[in-house]
This record gives C-alpha cells, sequence and structure tokens, in this order.
C-alpha cells in the first residue's frame, strides 16, 4: 500500500487497541484512590497511589527510550500490552487497607505506561506518510477521550456491584482485547537501516537522543514546551479543585463534572483536526492550540468576578478540551517528524519524561503556593504559562522538518 494513503488496517488497529485498553486504565485510575480511601480514610495514603506512578514514569522512560528505537514498536506494544495483563493481577487478591500492594502495582504498570504510550507514538510515522501524522495522532486521541467518558463514570458506577476484584478481571480483559487488536500490525516488521549498533551502551543511547535533541532546535522547543505545560496542567490538578470550592462555592459533583465534559471537547478538538484542520501543518496546532488554551483558561479563571453560574463553567471545560487535543496533536506530531528514524523512540520518550516532571513539579508548586499565595493570581500565572508557550512555539518552532535519511520500511512476513 503506498504511504501517501492513510493505512486502515493498520489505523484500525491501533485505534481499537488503544480505545480498549484505555477504558480499562480508567476503571481503576477512578476505582484505585477510592479504594484506599475507603480502606484507610487517609487522604496522604490516597496521594501515595498518586506519588507510586512518578518515579517509573521518569526513570524508565529515561533509561529505556533506547529499546523503543532496538525494536519494532508494533511488537513491542503488543509485548508489553498483554504483559500489563498480568501486572495488574495482583491487585484480585488486595485486601482493604494494603495500600503497599495498591503502590507497587501502580508503580509497576507506570513503568509498563511510560514505555507503552512512545512505543505507540513511534508506530505512526512508521506506518502512515507524514502528511497523515497530525490526523493519525488526533484520531487516536479521540478515542482516549472517548474511552476516557466511557470508562471514568463506569469505574464509579461498577465499583460498588463489582467490587476491585470484579474490575481488576475487567481490565485484565481489556489488555488481552487490546493485544488481539494489535496482532494485524505483527504482520509487518519495520527494519532501520540506520538503527544504532546492538553494541551501544545503555548510557551513550540515552546521551545520543539527549544530543539530537540540543542540535534541532524544533525539537528542543518541542521539549520546552512539552515542561512547561505540563507544569501549567499540574497547577491546574491541585488549582482547580481550589476554584470550584472557594471561586465557585460548589462541591464534590460540579468538580467530577468538569473534569469529565473536558474529555468531550477532546472529542471535538479530534474531529476537527480530522475534517477541517487535516493540512495544517504540526507548528500552527501547537501555535493555535496554546493560545486558545491561555484564552479560555484566563476567561474561566475570571468569570466568578461576573457569574458563578455552573452551565457557564461546564461550556468553558469543554471548550478547553479543544485546544488541549490540538496542542497534544501538533506536539506528538512535530516529535514525531523532525526525529531522525533511528532516534525516535528515545526522543519520544525523553518528551513523556518532560511532561511527568513538569506536572510534578505544577503539583508541588500549588500545593507550596496555594497557602500564602492569592489564588486568582496563582489561576492567571497558570493561564499566562500557556500563553508563553504559545509565544515560544511562533518564534521558535519550525514550519516544515527537515529530510531526514529515511530507511524505514514495512514489510510482510
Amino acid at each position: 500500500m503506498s504511504r501517501d494513503r492513510v493505512d486502515r488496517r493498520a489505523l484500525t488497529s491501533l485505534g481499537t487497541a488503544v480505545g480498549v485498553s484505555e477504558i480499562g486504565d480508567w476503571l481503576l485510575f477512578i476505582a484505585l484512590p477510592l479504594v484506599v480511601l475507603q480502606g484507610t480514610g487517609s487522604t496522604l495514603a490516597t496521594s501515595a497511589v498518586f506519588l507510586a506512578e512518578l518515579v517509573p514514569a521518569v526513570t524508565v522512560g529515561t533509561v529505556c527510550g533506547p529499546l523503543i528505537d532496538r525494536r519494532d514498536p508494533g511488537r513491542l506494544l503488543f509485548l508489553l500490552t498483554v504483559t500489563q495483563s498480568v501486572v495488574v493481577l495482583p491487585l484480585v487478591w488486595a485486601r482493604p487497607g494494603q495500600v503497599w500492594l495498591v503502590c507497587i502495582v501502580a508503580a509497576v504498570q507506570a513503568a509498563f505506561t511510560s514505555l507503552s504510550g512512545p512505543s505507540q507514538q513511534a508506530i505512526v510515522p512508521q506506518r502512515f506518510a507524514p502528511a497523515q501524522a497530525p490526523r493519525v495522532n488526533a484520531l487516536v486521541i479521540t478515542i482516549s477521550n472517548i474511552a476516557r467518558l466511557v470508562g471514568s463514570p463506569l469505574g464509579g458506577a461498577l465499583l460498588p456491584v463489582l467490587g476491585l476484584r470484579g474490575l481488576v478481571l475487567v481490565d485484565i480483559g481489556t489488555f488481552l482485547l487490546s493485544g488481539a487488536a494489535l496482532v494485524p500490525l505483527l504482520a509487518f516488521r519495520v527494519r532501520s537501516a540506520s538503527s544504532a549498533p546492538d553494541g551501544e551502551g545503555p548510557l551513550a543511547a540515552i546521551a545520543q537522543g539527549i544530543r539530537a535533541v540540543r542540535h534541532d532546535r524544533t525539537l528542543t522547543v518541542a521539549l520546552v514546551i512539552a515542561f512547561l505545560a505540563s507544569v501549567a496542567q499540574g497547577l491546574f490538578l491541585v488549582l482547580f479543585v481550589l476554584f470550584v470550592l472557594r471561586s465557585l462555592h460548589a462541591g464534590d459533583g460540579l468538580v467530577g463534572l468538569l473534569r469529565g465534559v473536558q474529555a468531550i471537547g477532546g472529542v471535538v478538538g479530534g474531529v476537527l483536526v480530522t475534517v477541517a484542520l487535516r493540512k495544517t501543518s504540526p507548528r500552527a496546532l501547537a501555535i493555535w492550540g496554546l493560545a486558545a488554551f491561555a484564552f479560555v483558561s484566563a476567561v474561566s479563571w475570571n468569570s466568578p468576578h461576573l457569574t458563578t453560574a455552573p452551565a457557564l463553567y461546564v461550556a468553558l471545560f469543554i471548550a478547553v478540551g479543544v485546544p488541549a487535543t490540538l496542542l497534544q496533536t501538533g506536539l506528538t506530531s512535530a516529535a514525531q517528524l523532525f526525529s531522525p528514524p533511528h532516534l525516535l523512540g528515545r526522543i519520544l520518550s525523553l518528551v513523556a519524561v518532560a511532561e511527568a516532571l513538569g506536572q510534578a513539579i505544577g503539583i508541588l508548586a500549588a500545593g507550596i503556593l496555594s497557602s500564602t499565595v492569592a489564588l486568582e493570581f496563582l489561576l492567571n500565572a497558570q493561564a499566562g504559562c500557556y500563553a508563553l508557550c504559545a509565544l515560544i512555539a511562533y518564534a521558535s518552532l519550525a514550519r516544515a522538518p527537515r529530510r531526514h535519511a529515511r530507511h524505514n520500511h514495512a514489510t510482510a512476513t
């Protein structure tokens, strides 16, 4: 099949795998903190579940990035997906209050996710034409948002019915179904004539990826934007709850509703990219996504001076999901298209690491500053962070990648 057209079989395989797997992920993402909180009554123990995911996301993403470059990403994603069905199995025997077991499983699961995410992204430039990358990325992000819309309420609704054991078994089933959906990708092996030599040590391989980022302005800028935008996201995760409780004078119900409806905007954004903006460059998607993100955020944080009517904020939080998808699509596509093919896995992993570190710093900063700095100031600083990123993207992101010598090709085996 010509790489000038979308490989529908590969797209169906990848999209189905992502959708099924992430529905299961959201089931447990919602259920685990509730189980820990119910079993211990401790918010600190609940926070430990999220903290347990941070260190593996950074360390494994950094150290194991070269693994993606030395393996066919489709086969690696299949292996990682199927293996995760075993990783979550110990939760079947978890008892109330066993925070240590939940944290261990969450940490191991995060380690696998730090590899499976970049592996999934590495498939796109190898199976699809460069011009199709933003469209394919947007479709995958759209499917991910639909999975969030389905999995989040299901996790809360099914926990009292099935219990943690039942949800774990459902999650195991989604991993196995996702692996089955990836089987068509196994019929093709991508070989790279420019791959790093097998004898290259892990530290040298990591350093090679870092040098590639340093020597390409667009990759450097993409990494910086990913980090700063994630700092803003980390600030949001903490400050958003305070905003709803203090500025809108609402309760937990509105917190959950506003977090959920963002996925609706994400779906709208994905459809917008695939239909109306499918020929838009990654640079333009990133710039417009960041600028719109800053604008909608600023309007949201300052609107309580006019009204606290929940309907307005539901509409604003749906709207903010659109630029979030534009931004994610633009940055991912830029990293894919500007990376040397034999370093793609390393660079995508570095972007994921930058995002994890940025989000952690944002969460810590919000926790430290929220008790001493005015909430409105911090919220507007969060919106300003996106505006700064938009200016950086406008000034520094290249319009088109240099033509790397691409030797990758898919052949039936």
